[in-house]
């Protein structure tokens, strides 16, 4: 079978960091509720929408969105990572992040990478560049999938014929509908559902060899 597209999850696969969303908690000390939140959402007591309006919420009462753009602004991206997709690229895929993430994140590793599509959540802010306190949702870290399927549609590309690249068991329903899927790292969950294997973060460049 031939792939058009390869599609990689952000936290955990295209830069060491496992979340965005814990970076910036951490910066703000609120670590512990924010996983309060995640596990009311994860139970399906809240849906995205209301998990990302809670986590907001925790942070400063007037935060401005370059606060956070300069917390997300030192990461680590997989070893190798550049020259990976331009590899990939150069044999004529499609790249894209697909991520539960922040835009301000995901845009930065897509520059740097040189990746063309970026599917993510955002933050909504005022005329001003501050936080309003909701998110804009785009992407449902347990249902990736539906948001790589509604982009396939738009470039006239078909899911049997994706590539899905994640570490963790937020990217179970991405693997599960992509003709190939390639976990990184350990994660239990994913590699039941996975049909590549890559046990080490730093072997990243490996997955060239299944491409």
């Amino acid at each position: 079978m031939s792939f058009s597209l390869v599609a990689f999850d952000m936290d955990g696969t295209l830069v060491k960091e496992d979340s965005c969303w814990e970076i910036i908690h951490r910066e703000f000390d609120s670590g512990d509720q924010a996983k309060e939140n995640l596990e009311k959402w994860e139970k399906g007591l809240i849906d995205y929408p209301e998990f990302m309006r809670r986590d907001i919420e925790l942070w400063d009462s007037r935060v401005h969105i370059s606060d956070i753009d300069e917390i997300l602004s030192d990461y680590e991206l997989a070893p190798n990572a550049q020259e990976v997709i331009s590899e990939l690229k150069g044999r004529g895929y499609e790249v894209a992040i697909i991520t539960g993430g922040l835009d301000i994140l995901a845009d930065k590793v897509a520059q740097e990478l040189g990746i063309p599509h970026v599917l993510s959540n955002s933050l909504e802010t005022d005329e001003e560049g501050y936080l309003t306190g909701e998110g804009i949702f785009r992407v449902d870290p347990l249902r990736k999938y539906k948001a790589l399927r509604d982009f396939t549609s738009e470039i006239g590309a078909e899911m049997s014929e994706c590539v899905g690249v994640g570490d963790s068991k937020y990217d179970t329903s991405l693997l599960e509908h992509v003709g190939l899927g390639i976990a990184i790292g350990g994660n239990e969950e994913l590699i039941e559902v996975a049909d590549i294997v890559i046990n080490d973060f730093n072997d990243f460049d490996l997955l060239l060899d299944y491409l």
